[in-house]
């Protein structure tokens, strides 16, 4: 019997997912995932705009900013990792954020994802926008190359590349997670009258993407997930370790989280009042009938400039 096509994109397959294609959980329900890794921020978001893809697994961050800044019509259905891990990496000449003032950074284009990231450690830092350039360069591969390159002094790298750079003798000078905890990454999402259309297609995606996730949390399973991160995804030892504590127990959706991206894109002066609830940006309908269990707690409006930032 033939599968029906699900056509995703995302800058990464996480554990969940690489467990739903291995243990083939996604054929189980019928299904055969087009998945297509894209690497380029405004590529990505114009496919998306035009339905290039039918889903993508990617920034919650994106999909907001999106929704609040070009009204397109997005909605968010699950998401399935929380945490970033992400470092400012930079030559080893620079031995604090302080001495990044006048010099050139890495970025990627857009206005959302790690550039909020690098933007809110050097703010907690004491250093503003203007206070420092920008070379927009591309995602983390481009930005490593750039930072080996010399090219610029500093870049925001995930693993493996910011491993790597420490191995050629650059330095950690600080990393996003104590910035901005808990923050939502992963997450699944797609145009709302695509999703209206499409449910029949949804059902069985979610229930798989759910079922990889606790695959990949269970004990029992633990070596197994190890392996096929190092195979899938580069990741071995305490990256691979880490890589499993940011997944989300049944790719459940997480208000508390959304909440805190528009609280940092407000706080970055990327979103205006009058705020709206965050249910505005996803539709728990969708992974409740998937997996059987009560939609979240509605969260309703973001508590905005009421976060602290860490001690530096």
């Amino acid at each position: 019997m033939p599968s029906d096509v699900i056509r995703a994109t995302g800058y990464r397959r996480q554990p969940g997912f690489i467990a739903a294609e291995h243990l083939g959980l996604f054929a189980a329900q019928g299904l055969e995932i087009d998945y297509e890794v894209t690497t380029h921020a405004p590529t990505h978001n114009a496919g998306m705009a035009v339905g290039r893809w039918d889903l993508t697994l990617s920034s919650a961050d994106t999909m907001i900013a999106r929704v609040t800044r070009d009204g397109t019509d997005y909605v968010l259905f699950m998401n399935v990792e929380r945490g970033v891990d992400v470092k400012l990496v930079a030559s080893d000449s620079i031995g604090s954020v302080g001495e990044l003032r006048g010099k050139r950074l890495a970025g990627d284009p857009g206005d959302s994802n790690y550039d909020l990231h690098r933007r809110k450690i050097m703010r907690d830092h004491g250093l503003r926008d203007d206070d420092y350039e920008v070379e927009i360069v591309g995602a983390t591969p481009q930005r490593y190359e750039a930072l080996v390159a010399g090219k610029v002094v500093a870049a925001m790298l995930t693993p493996p590349h910011w491993q790597r750079a420490v191995e050629r003798g650059f330095r950690v000078l600080d990393e996003a997670a104590r910035h901005v905890p808990s923050y939502p990454v992963s997450s699944g999402w797609f145009l709302r009258p695509w999703a209206e259309a499409h449910r029949d297609l949804l059902t069985p995606f979610i229930r798989a993407q759910a079922q990889g996730s606790d695959w990949v949390l269970d004990a029992a399973n633990r070596e197994r997930a190890l392996d096929l991160l190092a195979e899938e995804a580069e990741l071995e030892g305490d990256e691979a370790e880490r890589a499993l504590e940011r997944v989300i127990p049944h790719a459940a959706i997480d208000p508390a989280g959304l909440a805190s991206v528009v609280e940092l894109r407000a706080e970055m002066g990327l979103y205006d009042p009058p705020y709206d609830p965050v249910e505005r940006f996803y539709d728990a309908s969708y992974w409740a009938g998937a997996t059987g269990l009560p939609a979240p707690e509605p969260y309703g409006v973001p508590r905005i400039g009421m976060s602290g930032s860490p001690k530096v």
